[in-house]
Formats: structure tokens, C-alpha cells, sequence
């Protein structure tokens, strides 16, 4: 319409009843001469003006541009003279001429009010330029419709509802109004004809607007391959039908969801496909990966795909929830034959506790397939599965074995042709780091520490800050292994570097965690210690290191004087995660924590029957039960496991001076002190060499005496390192060996109740076994049959020579 109306009764009818906008209502009312309402098409700019015109006690008078961007200013004119409000709607029409009027108008009429709804920015800030009355704008954000809005419009609708809905909509009153069924579908009908009818003026512009309904949002580069000028897009957000982030422009939901029906049947299917592929080649794969992967799975382009999934890995990770809900949307057999989909989906699965499982289901399936068909995928796709597959048998049964398997997976890795390499992205140094850690818990430490530095150089020379993940990894094996000169040094290059966002509070600062509590134990600081394990988060929640964050716990509790609060806090843990470690070595950690926590606590019994477990499969479960055999005063049994844990081939620093230390001890109680002064001579090295002081906590604070004296005797000034007071596993005084008849003695108290009962048991003396019972009291240091077997027990006295060492808990 291009006249105007003076009536209430002439102002446009509206649907009733509307959306209850008392906040904007009070912001027009408040308007003292000029007052723009600014967004895009369905945001309610009209609806709201009908609503202000309803409550106005003045005479109103409605206008609407013609064609020609004009308003007829003589009849305003007069409207203005008599009083009356002046309301404009699709302002976004109006020239820039007639702005300039409009703004002189009000200029010289201090009594007009006028208010104008556009979709345009533009529209407001010429008016705010034309007049030099006050311009009130209620922008976009302030049209959206508010929570409180919606609860009083919907009462009945749950909070959870009504966020969902304003989300989806953005806010827009013509949505809301569709999904409260309240005259929406009406006012959606009419504003599609009204966009459809303004496009068919406009080809170039509707001809890009069809096209932008395929994507969320697009730049440039994607209008460019489209043959597009970047120009429609602007002229797209000129006209409310679409925003702006200053790189990105996209259609609103309002706008799409009504255009998208138009655009399916103006642009045939191939087209469709066409302008999709190449809008991810041309720049979704680099911008909006999470877009892209979209598109290419949607087109069941999975080639497509896996090169989006390759360049954006570590990105599509971050976005756990909406890559899997991305995924979700395609059945997992379509995806077989198509390896890097496959291990990016389990990937996802495995990253959430509820879908766990379906992630090793996905991962055997691929694997039967891939078997099957061996030649189906690229070379490169092939390799990099089997370097998956590899480092997923960890968490598998079959972790025991797979440690060869691990080792031809990283041999093809590495022989991966360069442009292979650097098609993978970020990925290819982070399966680096994932192979390493799998051959950290399959037991080959050299080689994941090989495979972290790898994944550290290609991150370093690529010049991303993805670098921290496989620094963090080499620090805190530096750390565990006993290597603090280099521990310390790699500790300060993380905790000085550039963390991607949200990486130093989440599993790849996991290790960089554990290598700063366990250099604080080294420097006798266990408070430090258990705020460093404490920034990791609870260990029961940590996904997969958690063992080594056990036993790094457990020392530091020893450490702090409180084995007691130990136990029962790495009881409660192994309680809650069950059987969750499948590695034998993952396990074997826990046994040996808890082992030399009981040692501390003097339970030697127990202690022996986990060392034994914990034997099995570590050198360090040797070095507990050397340790719980020298306790029990079985020195030669104590010094065999010794010798067998230094010549093992590449013993780290840590596992090394506890050996030495603890042979140190064992010479010195049997008498060998010319032994001894030979080990003392290997423990002052490693002492100054690696800084480590933690092991000696494994010896007596008697036997550390006695060595420090040995040591001054030779002028070594490591000595007075072992003088310094720190708590210990260990007993100062071993118990006194028992005789094997002492011993029949002893587990024949068990059955029989006096002296005469355990002669007859034993077809010996009365007084025989008088003598014995004597002897086995003073050594026990009890006096009575009761406190006997209590301390017995707790020796282990009362089990088998090789009771427990094949149970499990």
C-alpha cells in the first residue's frame, strides 16, 4: 500500500492472540521523536508496530514505501501537523532520498513521533544520520523472543521445551508463533510468498539465496565456486533474510526452512550435489569441518569424508557430541571398507562411557572386513587402521599378545610415504603419540618414548600447538622412568608452551599432570604432590592412565607418612573400576601400589601374595617382592629376585637405584660390607646423577645409616642424602628367621590347643616342644599362643612357600 490510514481500524489485522511483548511495547512508548525496529524477515517487526498502534491514544498514520523507494510526503505533511504517529513499515524500501526527507520532517516537527520497521541496517543508520532528533533502535537481539515471553504466551510448556524451541528458532516470532500453532503456519505462508515474490525481482539475488539454503552458512571462496558474487551474500543480509559474522554470512533458520522446499525444486539433484562438493573443497574443509563432514556424509560421499575427516581430526575429536551426532545419522555399515570413518566413529564412541562397548564393536567388524577384502581403500587408509587396530588391542583381552603385532603397526606407519604422511594432518603425529602409549602399557618403554619424540618433532616442524600432547607424554615417562634432568626440563617447556583451549584441563595433560606430582615426591614435597594429581581430576574418573596415577598416589601417601588413608583410598578405587584394567601390566601396577602400602603398614603376608601377582609381569612387582622378602628376613630369596631385576636388559634410573639400594641393604645385613662399598659406590652415582631421592624410601631408615656411614668412611658426599629423615616401606629390623621345626610348631598351634596336643601332633617331647615354643616367641617377639599366630599371620608365616602367587584378589 502506498497511502495512508489515519484510523486504528485501517492499521494491518494481526492474528490474536499474539506473543506478549510488554518490554518492547514500553521501550515505543518511551520513544520521544524517531524509533527504528530493526531485524530480519519474520522477526515480528510488523506485528509489533500493530500491537504499539493498538495501545497509541493518537491518530496513526500507516505507510509502506511504493516501488520507487518513496513515501507521498504531501499527505505526511499534513498527518504530521495535525499530531499524528507516523509508522513505516518495510522501511528497508525506502530510498535514500526519502530518508533524508523523512529525517528533515521530524526535524521540523517536534511534535511527530515516528516509527519504522526494516530488515535493513542500513535503513537505521541513515535515519540516525538524517534528523537530529533521538533515534531509539530496538535492534535484532532485542526482537528475539525472550524465555519469559515464551513461558507467558505457553505456561504449560517445560522450561527444557521452551529452550529447545527458542534455540531452534533463534528467537523469531514467526517460528515460535508456528510452534505454538498460533496463526504461525498463516504468517509463514504469507512471508514465503512475500520473499518468494521480492526474489522473482531480483534473479542474481534469489539465485544465490536458492543456493545458500544448502549450507548454514557460507564465505567467499564457497560463493566463488559457486560463480557467485560475495556481493548477493551481502545483499542477502541487507535484506533480513540472512546474518552476518563478518566472515561467514547465512540465511536465518526462518528464511531456509522456508525456502529450502523452493530451492529442491529450482535446483535438480546433480546440481544440489555439485554445489555441495564443491563448497567443501573450496573452503568448509578448512573452515567449518563439522559442516563439511556433514555434507559428505549426507551425499554418501565417503571419499569425500575421509579426506575432511583426515585434515580436521583433532577439531572433529574436540567436538565430541556433535561429530558422533553427525555420525549417528549414517548406519555403521555403510561406512565399512571406508577405515578412517570407522576409527573416527569408535574414536567418539570410545571417548563417551555409554557407547564404550559399541566402539570395539565397530573396530572388529572393520577388522573382519578388512580381512576379508585386503585390497578394498588406499594404501595409506590401510596402514592407518592397522595402526589403530593395533593400539586398540590394549584395551582388549588380547593386550597380552599384542606387543608384536604393535611393532610391525608402527614399522609401516613410519614407512608411510611423506605425502601420505602429511595427508593425514594432525592426525599423523597423534597416532604417533597413541602407539607410543600402547607400547608404554604393552611393556616396551623405549619404544613409546621413541614414538613420543617422533610425534613431538612432526608437531614442532609443522608449528602447532598440538606439540603439548607428545611433549606432555615424554615428560611424564621422563618423570616415571627417573630421569628428572630431563623430566624437569621437558615439565617447563609444557607448562610454558601455547595449550590449545580447554587441552591443559582434559586427558592430553594427563601425563604433564602425573610427571609434576611425581617430580614433587622427588623433592619431598607431597603436598605439591597431591595438588598436581588433584588438577588431573579424580583418579576413578581418568579414562585410561589412572594405574600409573594409582601408584604414583600410593608413593606419595607413603611419602607423607599416611600408608593407612593410602589403602583404603586405592581399595576404594579398585572397587569402583573392577576389572577395568586388561592389561596384565595395567594391573600388575595396582598390585604393586597396594603392596608396598601394606608393606608400610606392616600387613607382610599380603603384601607378599599381591607382590608375587604383580612379579609376574614388571620388574618393579620383583623389586616389591625383594623388598616384602627382605622384610620377612629371607635375605638370599630377597637378593636372587635382585640380581634378576638389574640384568634386565635397558632398566630405567627409578628401577635401577631401587635395585641398588635395596642389594646395598641386603650385603650390609648379611655381612658383606665389602659388597656393599661396591654397590654404595653405583647408588652415589645414580644419586647425582638423576636427582631421584623417592627410592629411598624403599630401604630402612637404619639400613640408610649404615650406608651413609659406609659412604663417609669413603668420602662420598652422597652420604649425607641418605642421613636425610624421610618415611620408609620398610621395617628396621627384619624378624628372625624361624627353624623348620619352629615352623611345624608354630601351624600345628593352628589345630591343636596345648602342649601336649601339638607333641602328639608332632611325635615329639613335651618339653621338645616346650623349648621350640620358647625360641619361636622370643623371635616372633609375643608371649602367648594368641599373639603368636596374630603376628604370624601377619608375616605370612602360616602360608605355603609360594602361597598366593598365582591368586588373584
Amino acid at each position: 500500500m502506498t497511502g495512508p490510514i489515519t484510523t486504528h481500524e485501517a492499521v494491518p489485522r494481526i492474528a490474536r492472540p499474539q506473543l506478549p511483548r510488554h518490554a518492547l511495547l514500553r521501550r515505543l512508548a518511551e520513544t520521544e521523536a524517531v524509533a527504528i525496529l530493526h531485524g530480519s524477515a519474520g522477526a515480528g517487526k510488523t506485528t509489533l508496530l500493530v500491537q504499539w498502534a493498538g495501545t497509541l491514544p493518537d491518530p496513526v498514520a500507516w505507510h509502506e514505501p511504493g516501488d520507487d523507494g518513496d513515501l507521498p510526503f504531501d499527505v505526511i505533511e499534513e498527518q504530521a501537523a495535525t499530531g499524528a504517529v507516523l509508522l513505516v513499515d518495510r522501511a528497508e524500501r525506502l530510498s535514500e532520498d526519502a530518508i533524508g526527507r523523512l529525517g528533515r520532517l521530524v526535524d521540523s516537527h517536534r511534535r511527530v513521533r515516528v516509527a519504522l520497521a526494516t530488515r535493513s541496517a542500513r535503513t537505521a543508520r541513515h535515519m540516525a544520520e538524517a534528523c537530529d532528533a533521538p533515534v531509539t533502535c530496538i535492534g535484532p537481539d532485542e526482537l528475539r523472543v525472550t524465555s519469559e515471553e515464551l513461558a507467558e504466551a505457553a505456561p504449560d510448556m517445560p522450561a527444557a521445551q521452551r529452550d529447545a524451541l527458542l534455540a531452534d528458532s533463534e528467537g523469531s516470532v514467526t517460528a515460535v508463533r508456528a510452534a505454538l500453532d498460533d496463526g504461525g503456519d498463516v504468517a509463514r505462508a504469507r512471508l514465503r510468498r512475500r520473499l518468494l515474490d521480492e526474489l522473482a525481482q531480483r534473479p542474481e539475488l534469489r539465485d544465490a539465496v536458492l543456493a545458500m539454503t544448502l549450507l548454514e552458512r557460507v564465505d567467499p571462496d564457497v560463493l566463488a565456486a559457486w560463480g557467485m558474487p560475495w556481493a548477493a551474500a551481502m545483499e542477502a543480509e541487507d535484506a533480513g533474510l540472512a546474518t552476518s559474522d563478518g566472515d561467514t554470512v547465512g540465511l536465518t533458520p526462518l528464511v531456509r526452512g522456508l525456502l529450502a522446499p523452493d530451492a529442491e525444486m529450482a535446483l535438480p539433484a546433480a546440481h544440489r550435489r555439485r554445489l555441495l562438493t564443491d563448497a567443501v573443497h573450496a573452503s568448509l574443509i578448512r573452515t567449518q569441518p563439522l559442516a563439511a563432514l556433514r555434507v559428505a556424509l549426507g551425499l554418501r560421499d565417503f571419499e569425500l569424508a575421509t579426506a575432511v575427516a583426515f585434515a580436521n581430526w583433532v577439531d572433529l575429536l574436540e567436538q565430541l557430541h556433535d561429530t558422533y551426532a553427525v555420525f549417528a545419522e549414517v548406519p555403521g555399515s555403510d561406512l565399512r571398507g571406508y577405515p578412517a570413518l570407522i576409527v573416527m566413529r569408535a574414536l567418539l564412541s570410545n571417548m563417551m562411557p555409554s557407547t564404550r562397548l559399541r566402539a570395539l564393536q565397530l573396530l572388529a567388524s572393520e577388522s573382519v572386513f578388512q580381512r576379508v577384502q585386503p585390497s578394498r581403500g588406499s594404501h595409506r587408509d590401510r596402514v592407518m587402521y592397522r595402526a589403530f587396530e593395533a593400539c586398540a588391542l590394549r584395551v582388549t583381552p588380547l593386550a597380552d599378545h599384542a606387543l608384536p603385532l604393535l611393532r610391525r603397526a608402527i614399522d609401516d606407519y613410519t614407512a608411510l610415504a611423506p605425502a601420505d604422511m602429511e595427508s593425514l594432518g594432525r592426525l599423523g603425529p597423534m597416532l604417533y603419540v597413541h602407539l607410543g602409549i600402547s607400547a608404554m602399557y604393552l611393556g616396551d618403554e623405549g619404544l613409546a618414548q621413541w614414538c613420543f619424540e617422533i610425534g613431538y618433532a612432526k608437531h614442532r616442524e609443522a608449528g602447532r600447538a598440538d606439540v603439548v600432547d607428545p611433549l606432555s607424554m615424554r615428560a611424564g615417562l621422563a618423570a616415571w622412568q627417573g630421569d628428572l634432568p630431563a623430566a624437569r626440563q621437558l615439565l617447563a617447556e609444557a607448562d610454558a608452551a601455547e595449550w590449545p583451549p580447554g587441552w591443559r584441563a582434559s586427558s592430553p595433560a594427563d601425563f604433564f599432570h602425573l610427571g609434576m606430582a611425581i617430580v614433587a615426591v622427588e623433592d619431598g614435597d607431597p603436598d605439591a604432590a597431591q595438588a598436581w594429581l588433584e588438577e588431573a581430576g579424580r583418579v576413578a574418573e581418568i579414562v585410561e592412565h589412572w594405574p600409573m596415577f594409582a601408584i604414583v598416589q600410593a608413593r606419595r601417601d607413603i611419602a607423607a607418612s599416611d600408608a593407612a588413608t593410602g589403602l583404603m583410598r586405592l581399595r576404594a578405587l579398585r572397587s569402583r573400576r573392577g576389572q577395568a584394567p586388561t592389561t596384565s601390566g595395567a594391573r600388575s601396577l595396582l598390585d604393586i601400589a597396594e603392596a608396598d602400602l601394606r608393606l608400610a603398614l606392616g600387613d607382610l603376608a599380603h603384601a607378599r601374595r599381591l607382590a608375587a601377582r604383580g612379579a609376574r609381569h614388571r620388574a618393579a612387582g620383583v623389586l616389591a617382592l625383594a623388598r616384602v622378602e627382605f622384610a620377612l628376613g629371607r635375605e638370599a630369596e630377597a637378593m636372587a629376585r635382585v640380581g634378576s631385576v638389574l640384568a634386565t636388559p635397558d632398566l630405567h634410573p627409578r628401577g635401577r637405584l631401587e635395585a641398588e639400594l635395596l642389594a646395598a641393604a641386603i650385603a650390609l645385613r648379611t655381612g658383606r660390607a665389602d659388597d656393599a662399598d661396591l654397590i654404595l659406590l653405583r647408588v652415589a652415582g645414580l644419586l647425582r646423577e638423576t636427582g631421584l631421592r623417592a627410592p629411598l624410601m624403599f630401604v630402612s631408615s637404619r639400613d640408610r645409616l649404615a650406608m651413609a656411614e659406609r659412604m663417609e668412611r669413603a668420602g662420598v658426599v652422597e652420604a649425607a642424602v641418605l642421613r636425610e629423615p624421610r618415611p620408609s616401606v620398610l621395617p628396621d629390623d627384619a624378624p628372625e628367621s624361624l627353624s623348620p621345626r619352629e615352623l611345624a610348631v608354630l601351624r600345628a598351634l593352628t589345630e591343636a590347643g596345648s602342649v601336649d596336643e601339638v607333641a602328639a601332633r608332632l611325635y615329639v617331647s613335651r618339653n621338645t616342644v616346650k623349648s621350640q615354643l620358647r625360641s619361636l616367641y622370643r623371635k616372633l617377639g609375643v608371649g602367648s599362643r594368641t599373639e603368636a599366630l596374630s603376628r604370624a599371620t601377619a608375616l605370612g608365616l602360616l602360608e605355603g612357600e609360594e602361597a598366593g602367587e598365582g591368586d588373584d584378589d
